[in-house]
């Protein structure tokens, strides 16, 4: 087992994680998705048009949307293209959240998932804060190991650019 730096952690490892181990494993070994791929394509085209159209707020190692002020605290808005998974969506911005509220010392910090006509409000308490530290060990760990995991079919693999390096 290798040691992972949780400094390397990022939203989309979360996501990839929430969504299929063994993606996040290959992603943090810098190993790319077919870039060819329709889903890889369309992807990357919305978010050309999402940062002409979005203040794209980067804060140390994340990249997310929108951040704004709503009724006094912090709001953080995420966009998908897709809400196939909402768990990995929410488990995403639970990152960012949480990055955000212990490096700003921020007290109250909420945000949003938005896909389409679709909308997951987040709330920042003290419960999903442990949820995500707990989901950031678990990450952390699970990316130390040596060698991927094995391939577990899921309902997402068929959309995945990762498929060829697993069928």
């Amino acid at each position: 087992m290798t040691n992972f730096d949780p400094t390397l952690l990022n939203g989309t490892l979360i996501h990839y994680y929430a969504t299929c181990p063994r993606e996040a494993w290959l992603y943090s070994r810098k190993i790319h998705a077919d870039q060819y791929d329709e889903n890889i394509l369309m992807g990357k085209a919305l978010a050309e048009i999402k940062e002409e159209q979005l203040h794209n707020f980067p804060f140390s190692n994340l990249k997310f949307d929108k951040i704004g002020k709503e009724r006094g605290h912090y709001l953080v808005t995420e966009y998908k293209k897709s809400m196939s998974n909402p768990e990995g969506a929410k488990m995403q911005l639970l990152f960012y959240m949480w990055q955000l509220k212990t490096s700003l010392k921020l007290k109250v910090i909420n945000g949003k998932v938005i896909s389409g006509r679709t909308v997951i409000f987040v709330e920042g308490n003290e419960e999903n804060m442990k949820r995500i530290e707990e989901l950031m060990v678990e990450v952390s760990e699970f990316l130390s190991q040596v060698t991927p995991p094995p391939f577990v079919e899921n309902k997402f693999c068929k959309g995945c650019g990762y498929r060829d390096y697993c069928l």
